[in-house]
């Protein structure tokens, strides 16, 4: 890995983790204010949304090319599930949520509401999540 990718690596993860604490009451509703609650998703589950990353995807962003792997702004119903999975050698971002290189995230939309955040697959380098009621 290069200087610059460590240096970026250096600097997202801790961000990424403080972002992680500070939602994580929300998401669980483990604060004053409910919060947009998500979960695990069943590993037999349909996912109705479903996103691949795959290997090479940080060296395509690094030399320069757009990747575009999610949509900058996806809305979902309560009870939709997503599953992002993360070929690639280099960990990635897709808003709140931080998936592992070679590991798969999922997750089940479980309340309404909001989530944003920056996104290292999207060229525009955010994502939204609206999760609207059923």
């Amino acid at each position: 890995m290069s200087r610059r990718q460590w240096i970026i690596v250096a600097i997202l993860v801790p961000l990424v983790a403080i972002g992680s604490l500070l939602t994580s009451r929300a998401l669980t509703g483990d604060s004053d204010t409910p919060g947009l609650q998500i979960g695990a998703a069943d590993d037999e589950t349909d996912y109705d949304w479903d996103y691949f990353i795959p290997a090479g995807t940080a060296d395509l962003i690094n030399s320069g090319e757009p990747v575009a792997i999610v949509p900058a702004e996806l809305t979902v119903v309560v009870g939709d599930t997503i599953r992002i999975v993360n070929e690639d050698v280099v960990d990635h971002v897709v808003g709140v949520f931080y998936v592992r290189a070679g590991s798969t995230l999922t997750q089940q939309f479980r309340s309404a509401g909001v989530l944003e955040g920056d996104c290292s697959v999207h060229p525009s380098g955010a994502f939204s999540l609206t999760v609207l009621e059923a």
